[in-house]
C-alpha cells in the first residue's frame, strides 16, 4: 500500500532533484529517502527513475506520475490554506469557472452585484471551455459555474438561467446591414465564418438550420470561440451566426448585428458540485446572476422577443 511519505519523498526529489535535497527537505537521511522511494517503486509497480551519471533521472512513468502527485498536492495546499484563513479569520472566497464569452461579458456585471452584497469575499475565476468546466465540477474544484447548459451528467447540478436566440454578424456596408431582422434565407451564397465541431450541440443547431432553409453556403473559417468568431467578421473574412452576449464588445470594433430568426436557443446555466454543501455565498451569487441577466443590455434593436428568462 501507497504510504504518504513515499509520496512526500517522491515529490521532494522530483522538486529538488537530488536525494540530497530532497533529505534536506524532509529532515531525513539519504538513504532513507532511497529505501521511500525504492518502496514507492515497489507498490506502483513501475520504475520511477532512472540512475544516469550518479544523477537520478526521472523516467516518463515517473514524470506522469508526478503530474498526478502535484494535483493531489496542490488540493493539500488548498486545504492548509483553507485552515489557515479559518485560523486567522480571513475572508471568504468562492471559486467561479466561467466559459471565455461570459467572462468578458456578463460575468463582470455579476460580480459588480455580488461584491455590492458581499464586499469582503474574494473571488476566484476560471475562464475555460466547457468540458474544461465539468471536470472542474465533478473533481469539486470549483463552487460553481456560469456556463451553456449541458446534457445531464453525474455529479453536476444545474439551475436554468435564460434561454437566448442568436445574432447575425456582418461588416458594416454588408447588404444584410439593411435589413432589421435576418432569416436563414438570407444567407444564400454567403461566407461564413462558422462552429469548429469541437462544440457539437452549437454546431448541429446552426448547421441543422442552414441544412432546413435548402441554401448554399461557403464556410471560409470554423472556430469554436465566439469572440473568435466576432473577430475574423470584423476583419471582413465573412458573416458569421453568432451568440448575443459579445455583441455589445464588438459593435463598436467593425461589426454589425442583427436578431437571426430560427429556432436556435442556447440555454445558460449555474452549474454546481451536486454533493457539494452549498453556503450563503453561493445563493448571493445565484441572486446577483439573475439582477445582472435582467438588467442585461444586449444593444441589439428588436432582440427582446429572442429572449427568455428563468
Amino acid at each position: 500500500m501507497i504510504q504518504f511519505r513515499q509520496v512526500e519523498a517522491f515529490r521532494c526529489l522530483m522538486v529538488t532533484g537530488t536525494t540530497v535535497g530532497a533529505a534536506r527537505q524532509m529532515n531525513i537521511t539519504q538513504p532513507a529517502i532511497s529505501r521511500l522511494i525504492s518502496d514507492l517503486e515497489a507498490d506502483l509497480g513501475i520504475r520511477l527513475f532512472t540512475r544516469t551519471k550518479g544523477r537520478l533521472e526521472p523516467t516518463n512513468a515517473g514524470i506522469r506520475f508526478y503530474k498526478a502527485v502535484e494535483e493531489n498536492f496542490l488540493g493539500l495546499e488548498r486545504l492548509r490554506q483553507v485552515a489557515n484563513n479559518i485560523r486567522n479569520d480571513a475572508p471568504e472566497h468562492i471559486n467561479v469557472a466561467c466559459s471565455p464569452v461570459l467572462s468578458t461579458s456578463l460575468l463582470p456585471q455579476v460580480l459588480k452585484e455580488f461584491v455590492s452584497d458581499d464586499p469582503k469575499v474574494t473571488i476566484h475565476v476560471t475562464s475555460c471551455n466547457t468540458s474544461e468546466i465539468l471536470l472542474k465540477l465533478q473533481d469539486m474544484k470549483v463552487d460553481m459555474a456560469l456556463c451553456p447548459a449541458f446534457p445531464e451528467i453525474a455529479g453536476i447540478e444545474q439551475t436554468h438561467l435564460m434561454d437566448l436566440g442568436m445574432l447575425c454578424a456582418m461588416p458594416p456596408g454588408h447588404r444584410l446591414a439593411e435589413k432589421a431582422l435576418i432569416y436563414p434565407d438570407d444567407l444564400e451564397g454567403e461566407t461564413l465564418i462558422g462552429w469548429l465541431p469541437i462544440g457539437p450541440r452549437a454546431y448541429d443547431m446552426e448547421q441543422a438550420t442552414i441544412d432546413k432553409a435548402q441554401i448554399k453556403t461557403r464556410y471560409s473559417i470554423k472556430t469554436h470561440s465566439s469572440h473568435t468568431r466576432y473577430a475574423m467578421v470584423a476583419h471582413g473574412l465573412g458573416i458569421s451566426v453568432v451568440e448575443p452576449f459579445a455583441a455589445r464588445i464588438w459593435q463598436p470594433n467593425q461589426v454589425v448585428v442583427r436578431p437571426f430568426v430560427s429556432e436556435i436557443r442556447y440555454r445558460y446555466v449555474l452549474a454546481y458540485p451536486t454533493s457539494a454543501k452549498r453556503s450563503e455565498l453561493v445563493a448571493d451569487f445565484q441572486a446577483a446572476t439573475l439582477r445582472a441577466i435582467r438588467a442585461y443590455d444586449f444593444n441589439v434593436e428588436g432582440y427582446e422577443n429572442w429572449r427568455c428568462l428563468t
